[in-house]
């Protein structure tokens, strides 16, 4: 891992650890248990014809700076939902991207359609404390967790209601994704270590999805700016796109999301 993703995930466990001590393991278990059942996270990406979209909220990133000043994740998610995505990703990690898990149950209170935590989850800690905060998916890295520790995280997301998006960015990541019964893969064209973007990453990667299993759902992450990107990804096998800084910038992000799933001709 780079400097920052080490640092990133260093820093996770910390905060694990911290939280574990404000609230006890067996107690956010209890709380999970208690939260609203869960929407239907693969129900909402696969039942739609067209694009789809996951609509993030953030306030900033290590590689952009601060995007919105003030953040309003709340009218933000509103107003994807109002654009027709069909769900909502929230961030919520504190120290790089100013997120909160406050955030997403004030998103998940707000909304009608599922919401994903999207942070860097490395314990079952972190999947109980998503579900206590309302969270209807969640995000796993395969470039942070093996195919070996990715599975039981996935099993135990079941268990309480939640499928999670697996996200990959390199073959070898892939390939530990795809050795997993991960139903959602995501191929995230930003590399985590450099936080550059290339597009190829998932025309690259979607053949080997579709040779692996063509029932798999694919996700394409980052860099999705206009609706002839979405036409450009469907073109190779994607109806699915997470998508992030071009909708939080824009000064009408309602709009943006229309136009993002409206084909272009």
């Amino acid at each position: 891992m780079s400097d920052i993703l080490a640092a990133i995930i260093a820093d996770k466990h910390l905060e694990v650890a911290a939280a574990q001590k404000q609230c006890s393991p067996a107690e956010i278990e209890r709380l999970a248990y208690l939260a609203p059942k869960a929407r239907d996270f693969h129900a909402a990406l696969a039942s739609r014809a067209g694009a789809r979209i996951i609509a993030e909220c953030k306030s900033r990133s290590p590689s952009r700076g601060l995007f919105l000043d003030p953040y309003e994740p709340v009218a933000l998610a509103q107003a994807y939902e109002r654009g027709g995505a069909a769900a909502i990703s929230v961030l919520t990690d504190g120290k790089y991207f100013g997120g909160a898990l406050a955030h997403l149950s004030a998103v998940r209170a707000a909304v009608a359609i599922p919401v994903l935590r999207k942070d860097f989850i490395v314990s079952t800690y972190q999947i109980y404390e998503a579900r206590a905060a309302g969270a209807d998916a969640f995000l796993l890295i395969s470039g942070v967790l093996t195919a070996a520790e990715l599975e039981p995280l996935i099993q135990l997301g079941r268990k309480l209601g939640m499928e999670p998006l697996i996200e990959s960015h390199s073959e070898a990541e892939f390939a530990e994704a795809t050795a997993t019964s991960g139903r959602i893969l995501g191929v995230n064209n930003r590399n985590l270590k450099t936080f550059g973007i290339d597009l190829a990453i998932s025309r690259k990667l979607a053949g080997l999805a579709q040779a692996k299993n063509p029932a798999l759902l694919l996700v394409c992450e980052s860099g999705i700016k206009t609706a002839a990107d979405v036409e450009l990804m469907q073109g190779v096998g994607y109806n699915v796109f997470l998508v992030g800084e071009s909708l939080i910038t824009h000064a009408d992000p309602e709009a943006a999301v229309r136009t993002l799933i409206t084909p272009s001709r």
